[in-house]
């Protein structure tokens, strides 16, 4: 009889290391699949987290451009309206000056000298 059992046995035994052996490889199969998954997973989001970063980036660049233009327009019109001013400025002195050389300087109302310098 115990040979009988050994024979069985045996076989039993074999597929028994063959299920093990099966088992401990689909384990170490997955556990590799797990790790190229995960750095799958780290490679994407890094690539991600680059793109973004350029596009934030990009529309930074485009904002300061956009600002900085603003302000030239922002200084270049306002020296203009200095330079407004000041040919005002000096039109109105001019005129005040004709006007006070003009004869009758004290005459109340509009004589025909007084109306020719005017503006038209």
């Amino acid at each position: 009889m115990p040979a009988f059992l050994a024979k069985y046995l045996s076989q039993l035994v074999v597929a028994g290391l063959l299920f093990a052996a099966g088992g401990l490889l689909a384990f170490a199969a997955i556990h590799e699949v797990n790790g190229m998954v995960k750095d799958a997973r780290k490679t994407a989001i890094s690539e991600r987290d680059a793109l973004w970063k350029g596009k934030i980036a990009e529309a930074n660049a485009a904002k300061e451009a956009a600002v900085s233009a603003q302000l030239r327009a922002v200084m270049l019109a306002g020296e203009q309206i200095r330079a407004a001013e000041t040919e005002a400025q000096t039109k109105l002195k001019e005129m005040e000056r004709a006007n006070a050389a003009l004869p009758g300087g004290a005459a109340c109302g509009l004589g025909p000298e007084r109306v020719r310098i005017l503006p038209r």
